[in-house]
């Protein structure tokens, strides 16, 4: 088990796929489903192979099905069979863009398991809002793994520590108590997990290295999460799991971090501001005409 095989509440995951959905970058996406289209172009099989890695509840499958090519077929992947059986009820109707079937299999499997087995037959790699709990190890075999089997990769929402907060009118709010606080989240997310440190906002940096490394062709796009108070219970969650995770990484600043989170958390629920959240999306393809 990696740490990103840790736990995720399916209530978490709910409460996150609108902002996840609406967060993400077009064109990833777009490029990975003109590389997709093109390879069932000059292949015999009726669509593409897909894995989605950590899959969770399918947020990340309800979002690609749609704006992917063909007749699918998709192996969910995740070490938590009650989030499978989520995933494959609230998937089980996808079709995919050109009003294809999509056909789903669930496999309940450790990344590192899944990895080491390969992904052979397999034409793209997805995963959604996993890379910030790996290490460098752990992406670089990903990486090998994918060119071993000549696929694509496409990459959702991976944290890049452009956390910010904002005013009314869309100017950055800003003070000395922000930079200290945020600078220990940061320091948290790099924190040995069980099998190395974790890349936390480097995840996106590492994972462009290890593809571009090896001959593909990477694209990066931004996708933010853009917070305000209608999207407020997903504040109220996220800050408190920063509140939490603040007071494991530095336990004698307790009562310092808690004057930060009551009062940014009363702003942002008074109207007074919003909050982003940096992510970026990558998308990873082999060189040449797919084959």
């Amino acid at each position: 088990m990696t740490a990103a095989d840790t736990h995720f509440s399916d209530d978490w995951l709910a409460l996150r796929e609108s902002a996840d959905h609406r967060a993400r970058h077009a064109e990833p996406t777009h490029l990975a489903a003109d590389w997709l289209a093109k390879r069932v172009a000059v292949s015999a099989r009726p669509g593409p192979h897909l894995v989605d890695l950590g899959c969770g509840s399918g947020s990340n499958v309800r979002y690609l099905a749609p704006r992917l090519p063909a007749a699918q077929q998709w192996q969910l992947i995740d070490h938590d069979p009650a989030l499978l059986e989520r995933a494959r009820e609230r998937c089980v109707r996808l079709e995919g863009g050109d009003g294809d079937s999509v056909r789903l299999d669930t496999q309940r499997a450790t990344l590192a398991e899944t990895i080491a087995r390969g992904f052979a037959g397999a034409d793209l790699v997805t995963a959604s809002a996993l890379f910030d709990l790996l290490t460098a190890d752990d992406v670089d075999a990903l990486a090998a793994a994918c060119v071993d089997a000549d696929c694509a990769a496409l990459f959702a929402l991976s944290v890049d520590g452009e956390i910010r907060f904002h005013d009314p009118a869309g100017d950055l709010l800003e003070d000395d108590e922000d930079r200290f606080v945020l600078a220990l989240y940061e320091s948290h997310q790099r924190r040995d997990k069980g099998t190395g440190a974790a890349l936390g906002i480097d995840a996106p940096m590492t994972l462009r290295d290890a593809f571009e490394r090896r001959g593909y062709r990477v694209v990066e796009s931004p996708s933010p999460w853009r917070l305000d108070a209608d999207s407020l219970p997903l504040i109220e969650a996220l800050m408190a799991g920063w509140q939490q995770a603040l007071h494991e990484q530095a336990p004698e600043w307790r009562e310092r971090i808690d004057r930060w989170y009551a009062t940014r958390l009363a702003q942002l629920r008074r109207g007074e501001a919003s909050l982003s959240v940096g992510h970026r999306d990558i998308v990873a393809l082999p060189q040449g005409s797919p084959a």
